[in-house]
């Protein structure tokens, strides 16, 4: 087995987007990170991780600069390699996301390395667009513009205070000019946002999502979503998003507009480094 790292988001693609295609459900986070960088605006200070046995990539996982390890599919064998990599390249990581098998072992080989602890900080349940139904709500959709770029950023920071969504301020303007940003306004008010990350092999994914608080019960979110659900299907993308196992709200309209539960993913934050 070996490990190889790199920042060059071509590479990583020429080295692992075979693996990443055989189930790009799994790895859209991963997918869309890279679709991003490969379309030159994303984050750049992304490293990406292959694991290799002989010829074939058995798994994957990323970390960007800011934001703790991400692990996508991997043998659980391929763990303590990862945790000494991921030591002498980021020795400030606070924190991994995975399925919650690797993440948990990971975050145990993590902590034991470097006699701190660790805690299960959230988890987020998976889900996929089976058969859309779309809810009959007051308002109508329509594509954020540069006129939208302090609202968002204004909205998303206050996402991040509510829920620690981790979006990272800043990249409202570009992600509005790629038009990948969904505003739903009633009586010409915008009320509530969604977005939508840039498709990979086939599959594309909605957030962040969110409704202000004076705005919230009347269905908003729930709307902005199906609408850019249903944009995203009719273009022949599979779509998907992620919802705090947590938060019973966001739960219930997402499987009320058709999304369907796949997996979890939990997120370790580990304790200070002494």
């Amino acid at each position: 087995m070996r490990i190889e790292p790199t920042e060059d988001p071509a590479e990583f693609r020429r080295r692992a987007g075979a693996f990443l295609s055989r189930d790009p459900l799994r790895h859209t986070v991963i997918g869309s990170v890279l679709a991003r960088l490969l379309h030159g605006t994303g984050e750049t200070a992304t490293t990406f991780v292959s694991v290799h046995e002989g010829d074939a990539v058995t798994g994957v996982c990323m970390r960007t600069r800011g934001y703790g390890a991400y692990l996508g599919a991997l043998p659980a064998a391929a763990i303590p390699a990862l945790v000494e990599l991921f030591a002498r390249r980021a020795p400030d990581l606070d924190g991994v996301e995975g399925t919650p098998d690797l993440a948990a072992d990971f975050a145990r080989q993590w902590t034991t390395l470097h006699g701190t602890d660790f805690r299960q900080e959230s988890v987020a349940v998976q889900y996929r667009l089976g058969e859309l139904r779309v809810p009959r709500t007051p308002g109508t959709a329509r594509r954020a513009t540069t006129s939208d770029i302090e609202l968002c950023e204004r909205w998303m920071v206050a996402m991040n205070r509510e829920v620690g969504a981790g979006y990272r301020p800043g990249a409202a303007p570009g992600r509005i000019a790629d038009g990948l940003v969904w505003m739903w306004e009633r009586d010409g008010v915008p009320v509530s946002v969604a977005g939508e990350q840039p498709p990979m092999d086939g599959w594309s994914r909605i957030g962040p999502v969110y409704t202000p608080p004076g705005a919230r019960g009347h269905g908003y979110g729930s709307a902005v979503t199906a609408h850019a659900s249903k944009r995203l299907r009719d273009s022949g993308c599979e779509v998907c998003l992620f919802a705090d196992a947590a938060n019973p709200t966001s739960n219930k309209i997402y499987r009320d507009i058709g999304y369907r539960p796949v997996r979890e993913f939990a997120h370790y934050r580990f304790g200070a480094v002494t």
